[in-house]
């Protein structure tokens, strides 16, 4: 895949070598001389790899496009060998994680997971924290580039449910490449990333300057500020603190937060190519913000109205333990239902009015659900679970009423039928996926409950909700060779396995 005749490959590592600059200065103003050196000579070489390799790759645009598994290969290049780079300054700068750990925590950042190896980030040096966070940021984009330069186009990511109905019944023809049309390239796939870059880079990175604006406002230290926000438009879940990632603004920062993350996991805050961002008569008739409204309301209210129907031990709390512990269960359900995976300052205080010890099953099951399409956030996606649900309610209505008939306003005939039957193949291939991810953990030597959790948290690109399930570390409580299988599940999860499958038909090797 080009950009302009270069690869967006070359591209992307002349991009991780700039960023690099970043860390390695504030590692100097720190007095941190190892880690200045090592950032900036990875800079040198990754941008010295990444010039010599547009260079080598560039050439004249013979008005012909690489096949379409060209362009998912790049997007696997950038998920998998752009972490190499950006973990060796890492390994260089945190010796006692080595290369492994370093390039684990790197694919985490950059599939906007947010797992990380480092138990104590307090204790982390501010170049590599900041280094994280700006890998994080970066994946972000790069997610939401790809997703409107190279899924949306071939109704995959979850376009397929709302695409018509003679491309979303078969698999085979969601590879197809979209943009030719007679013999002729009617738009390359540099225009489609063209176009992407400025929709999307415009609002990712205002939104990203304006929320670290208001948490630096709000009380949080400027790396603190700049982490919260690139963690919630990113849904990566990225700290560099331990404990809450909002606990210096409290309730104030978590509700920015919050309102933050329902911009983030819907794809109207983007507009996308030829289309506004932010638009609000979208956002209301969204039926994926609906879904996410009613199973984080629904979520929460089970936590809270617990504390009188199940666990009448208790003492009854009122007034501002009420409220905290309310907010506590709907800002945490919030989060893990975007991918986020940040926890509330008061989720230890809704834990003990719900009664419950460890609810991490109920988050597991939002992680799984997932975010919107078109977005950072991982998952099966909310208009999936929003096809079926509308297919289920039908068929609960033909039960009662045989004979009713509903009509196609809005293309709802197609989201009910082949648009609940394509999400029915991705949940069917991501619960495979799951499995195999399950399997390939629990032959390291991984007990199920932790080997389902870091599953899950690998391939819905969710990576908190393995600390949140089992208390353990990604570093101690895992082998080397399960990190080696979850790296593969995050990245999996990031691409999709419906799109990894649509690149592997046998049409597009023509």
């Amino acid at each position: 895949m080009r950009w302009r005749g270069a690869p967006v490959f070359g591209l992307a590592l002349i991009a991780l070598g700039a960023m690099m600059a970043a860390p390695a200065a504030l590692a100097w103003a720190e007095g941190d001389g190892a880690g200045a050196a090592a950032f900036g000579y990875s800079a040198i070489v990754t941008l010295a790899a990444g010039f010599l390799l547009s260079v080598a790759m560039r050439r004249r645009a013979d008005g012909r496009e690489a096949p379409a598994s060209g362009e998912f290969l790049t997007l696997l290049a950038i998920l998998a060998l752009c972490p190499v780079a950006a973990a060796a300054p890492v390994a260089a700068a945190a010796p006692l994680i080595a290369f492994e750990g370093a390039y684990f925590e790197m694919v985490s950042m950059m599939t906007t997971t947010g797992a990380t190896v480092f138990d104590r980030l307090d204790e982390t040096s501010p170049a590599i924290r900041l280094w994280r966070v700006l890998v994080a940021g970066f994946g972000g984009f790069v997610a939401l580039a790809m997703a409107w330069a190279l899924l949306a186009p071939r109704s995959l990511g979850g376009f397929e449910v709302r695409a018509d109905q003679g491309r979303s019944t078969a698999i085979g023809r969601l590879a197809g490449d979209p943009v030719w049309a007679g013999g002729r390239p009617v738009e390359a796939a540099g225009d489609r990333l063209s176009a992407a870059v400025r929709s999307v880079l415009p609002v990712y990175a205002g939104l990203i300057l304006a929320l670290s604006l208001i948490f630096s406002a709000l009380g949080h230290a400027p790396l603190e500020a700049f982490a919260g926000a690139v963690g919630v438009m990113s849904t990566s879940g990225v700290r560099v603190t331990d404990g809450p990632a909002f606990a210096a603004s409290g309730f104030s920062g978590e509700l920015v937060a919050a309102a933050a993350l329902v911009l983030a996991v819907t794809r109207h805050t983007y507009g996308g190519t030829g289309r506004p961002p932010f638009e609000i008569r979208a956002m209301r008739t969204d039926p994926e913000l609906r879904l996410l409204a009613a199973v984080v309301l629904a979520v929460t209210l089970w936590f809270h109205l617990r504390h009188w129907l199940g666990a009448l031990d208790l003492e009854a709390g009122a007034g501002q333990g009420a409220f905290r512990a309310f907010w506590g269960a709907l800002f945490t359900t919030l989060s893990f239902a975007t991918t986020t995976g940040y926890h509330s300052a008061d989720w230890a205080a809704a834990r003990a009015w719900s009664g419950l010890d460890n609810p991490a099953l109920v988050l597991l099951g939002l992680a799984i659900m997932g975010g919107g399409v078109a977005t950072t956030a991982g998952g099966v996606k909310l208009l999936r679970a929003y096809a079926l649900y509308r297919h289920g309610a039908r068929e609960l209505e033909r039960l009662v009423r045989p004979s009713s008939i509903q009509g196609a306003k809005e293309g709802r005939r197609g989201l009910r039928r082949e648009g609940a039957q394509i999400a029915w193949v991705f949940v069917m291939l991501f619960i495979i996926a799951l499995a195999f991810a399950m399997l390939g953990v629990s032959l390291t030597g991984v007990a199920f409950e932790p080997g389902l959790a870091a599953a899950v948290a690998a391939i819905s690109n969710t990576g908190p909700l393995f600390q949140t399930m089992t208390g353990g570390s990604w570093l101690t409580s895992l082998s080397p060779e399960a990190r080696g299988v979850l790296v593969v599940a995050m990245i999996v999860g990031r691409v999709e396995i419906l799109a990894l499958i649509a690149m592997m038909n046998t049409e597009t090797w023509r």
